[in-house]
């Protein structure tokens, strides 16, 4: 449990930078820009990030697998990793030829060359693309590390770069120079690391594998990638910003969950084919109480504050997303454990297939929810296509997890002690809310407030993962994970 003790305080660093630094520039960016900008970025963005899917051809969730596999076997990963990157670039090479079809056909929907040219550059530094490699072998502190330093640049830039509404064009080179840098950084580290000979590299052998990953990925992807693109074709740029920058306020609190299945999905898949089965179900539910004991007061707080949040963080010309960020404040425990079902649970125990099937229902009631509703109910109509077939997703996960891996439970507990938590949220914002000045001061004592407040709830209910942490950091036992 040390590596993953390890592993969770860089993913907690990770995750803090990923959380801190967007609303450090979200404030700034959205007084400057205005919502069609936001939503000309947002747009070429989306679109972008769906080619690099698509490209990507499986590989990241595959390769993560089975560099976890190998991990520590020098000679296997000289073999496995030349594979993957050569399979990555061959198959980027097909997709760049769709990508430039797509960008004639929409291109009045782009309307911006500059847009374009950074958008075609990001696409092809990320035929070299290689994150799979550093989460397989778990070195999770040079990514923490590497994807601090290129954030603080990032913002900086932004900073530096994005002084009025025309600037939008420099809002996306500084999103796309920072994916660059990232991905130039991870070629350079990796091989410093692996001994690379592209002679007779047999990549054909993974085709057989990836499919089915691939399949995953490029359905997964499209509300969560696409969602930008289809909003913009049914309704404008202004409404793709309002909506973005809704669901992005959302989706960065939901990352805290989600980038801790980085931290456990190697080493599950270690255990799970070293056939320990009770440790193995012993890290699930550590991991199942953690996104739990999160979300629940995360959407809770989401709901209360949405106001505040909306004048804090987007200013006047983005009121409209106060409405979105309450209908999307069940987003964060709908996705992270719908996640949890489908990442650490089905896919590491090899039930893609299973998952396959659910993301295609998934990615179909999107697009049809998504385009009827924004029609009609413009970006609040996109949020509520969004949690419905996130909740559609997570249903069909939890059949497929009974069906397939039924030993996996989570613990009704957790959700009272959670729920219970989050309840006392409701006087107390009532209470401070007026006592409290207004604005980035009072909304951050607010938050404060109700953080104490909830972890004070879980030590009087005695909670398990709590007490238990709270044992660790008095020094009273060590991290062991019997009885999680």
């Amino acid at each position: 449990m040390a590596g993953i003790k390890r592993n969770l305080a860089y993913n907690f660093l990770l995750s803090c930078s990923q959380l801190l630094l967007p609303l450090l520039s979200i404030p700034y960016v959205s007084r400057v820009l205005d919502p069609s900008g936001i939503g000309q970025v947002g747009f070429i963005d989306s679109f972008t990030y769906y080619f690099v899917i698509i490209a990507e051809l499986g590989i990241t969730t595959y390769g993560i697998r089975e560099v976890a596999k190998c991990q520590n076997d020098p000679v296997r990963l000289n073999i496995l990793v030349p594979q993957l990157l050569t399979l990555h670039i061959i198959s980027s090479l097909v997709t760049l030829v769709f990508y430039v079809i797509c960008i004639v056909v929409l291109w009045q929907r782009i309307g911006d060359p500059r847009l374009v040219l950074f958008s075609l550059s990001f696409f092809l530094v990320n035929f070299f693309a290689c994150e799979w490699y550093f989460m397989g072998r778990e070195q999770f502190g040079f990514i923490a590390l590497r994807s601090i330093t290129v954030r603080l640049l990032g913002l900086a830039s932004i900073f530096l770069l994005v002084k009025e509404t025309a600037d939008y064009y420099l809002y996306y080179a500084v999103i796309v120079g920072a994916a660059m840098l990232t991905c130039i950084w991870n070629n350079i580290a990796m091989f410093r690391e692996i001994h690379f000979s592209f002679r007779k590299v047999a990549w054909q052998q993974h085709l057989r594998y990836v499919w089915v990953t691939y399949l995953i990925s490029l359905f997964y992807s499209v509300p969560l990638v696409l969602d930008n693109v289809l909003v913009g074709l049914v309704s404008t740029a202004a409404v793709v910003g309002i909506y973005s920058f809704s669901v992005k306020m959302v989706r960065i609190g939901s990352t805290i969950l989600t980038d801790s299945f980085l931290v456990f999905f190697p080493r599950i898949v270690s255990l799970s084919s070293e056939m320990k089965y009770e440790q193995l179900l012993q890290k699930l539910t550590l991991n199942s109480q953690f996104i739990i004991l999160l979300a629940v007061p995360m959407g809770m707080g989401l709901y209360l504050v949405a106001d505040e949040l909306a004048a804090v963080f987007f200013g006047g010309k983005f009121m409209a997303t106060t409405i979105n960020l309450k209908v999307l404040a069940l987003f964060p425990l709908v996705k992270g454990v719908s996640l949890f079902l489908s990442n650490p649970v089905l896919i590491a125990q090899h039930h893609e297939k299973a998952v396959l099937k659910n993301l295609v229902i998934y990615s179909v009631v999107f697009v049809l929810s998504a385009t009827w509703l924004t029609s009609m109910y413009q970006s609040l109509g996109a949020c509520i296509a969004l949690l419905l077939t996130e909740i559609t997703l997570l249903l069909l996960n939890l059949v497929s997890v009974r069906r397939y891996f039924p030993l996996v439970k989570m613990k009704p507990l957790v959700f009272v002690h959670a729920i219970t938590g989050s309840l006392l949220f409701i006087p107390l914002a009532l209470y401070l809310r007026p006592v409290f000045p207004a604005g980035p001061i009072g909304l951050g004592l607010i938050i404060v407030c109700c953080i104490l407040v909830y972890l004070l709830a879980l030590i009087v209910m005695k909670n398990e993962l709590v007490m238990r942490v709270r044992r660790i950091v008095r020094g009273e036992t060590a991290f062991q994970s019997t009885g999680i």
